[in-house]
């Protein structure tokens, strides 16, 4: 039986840009029943908290990089009345479609180490 997936976004040309990546701009980025699986069973807050935002964060994030452990790119959102930054994980598969493979929240002090080492970058809008 084949996965139901979905298309929650478009690599935008600001993200592109900004990343200096070699990406078609509105390139889909899909996600799946077991990447949403994943997100329940190993990361139930954000689950529970944030899944209804991923399209947004995508379509909006304010902070995007390279994750220098897996390459995969970085789309982060940061909620300032919860103090969360929330960032979705979008890989590239072996037949060149790209999935958000995972939603969590990363640490404030993490957020703030990378933007200071320019890991992460602020989106222009």
């Amino acid at each position: 039986m084949k996965e139901t997936q979905t298309v929650i976004g478009y690599f935008k040309q600001n993200v592109i840009d900004a990343l200096n990546l070699n990406i078609k701009a509105g390139t889909p980025i899909k996600f799946g029943e077991i990447n949403k699986t994943h997100i329940k069973n190993r990361h139930p807050y954000e689950y529970d908290k944030y899944l209804k935002d991923i399209d947004s964060i995508i379509a909006e994030p304010d902070y995007v990089g390279i994750n220098p452990k897996d390459n995969s790119i970085m789309y982060v959102k940061e909620y300032k009345v919860n103090a969360e930054f929330i960032r979705v994980g979008v890989k590239v598969s072996g037949n060149n479609t790209y999935y958000a493979k995972t939603l969590h929240l990363l640490s404030s002090y993490n957020a703030e180490k990378y933007i200071e080492k320019g890991t992460l970058v602020k989106v222009d809008k």
